[in-house]
């Protein structure tokens, strides 16, 4: 067993705390002016953000943190490119029998499931619930697109979450 320390941070939007290398980083420049810090090397006080549009959206508004729009616009690409990737994937796999989506049919067939994408824009409730059981079985997810763009991938309105079944697949979609 490891002791590796993983350094966690918390995102100046939603508060919600994850690993440094899930967050974009903006160091500071001036008083209040940061800019994109991609490599997350730069050698100044930095502050931290989610990789969702929510969040996204919410610090182009912000007063306290001044941003650049070309560094706005390059973490939009980075969080669309990453999107795209699992809904490309989700796509191509809709046909193979090895995925479960809603609710339901993810506590129906948690044992199986061997990773989870979330929609971004789940109820609170909901995501609790799901994020205590993947908590408890050691479960793997990704929070991906909103409830609609899941749903496209099964020509649905809206799904909120999507199981993976087949174990190669989640480990492709891990490493993604």
């Amino acid at each position: 067993m490891s002791n590796t320390h993983i350094p966690e941070r918390t995102c100046i939007i939603c508060r919600a705390k994850n690993e440094k290398s899930k967050l974009f980083r903006l160091a500071k420049v001036k008083e209040t002016f940061y800019e994109f810090d991609k490599e997350q090397k730069k050698q100044s006080r930095a502050v931290y953000i989610c990789k969702s549009l929510n969040c996204l959206g919410k610090l182009a508004k912000h007063n306290k943190v001044k941003l650049d729009s070309q560094d706005l616009m390059s973490m939009l690409n980075i969080i669309n490119k990453a999107n795209k990737n699992y809904l490309n994937i989700l796509n191509s796999m809709k046909n193979s029998g090895e995925l479960v989506f809603g609710i339901n049919l993810l506590f129906e067939n948690i044992e199986h499931v061997h990773f989870i994408v979330m929609a971004q824009d789940i109820s609170k409730k909901n995501e609790e619930k799901v994020l205590r059981r993947i908590s408890e079985l050691k479960i793997p997810y990704v929070v991906v697109g909103t409830m609609q763009e899941l749903g496209k991938v099964f020509n649905k309105e809206e799904i909120t979450v999507i199981g993976i079944k087949d174990k190669k697949m989640a480990r492709g979609l891990i490493e993604e």
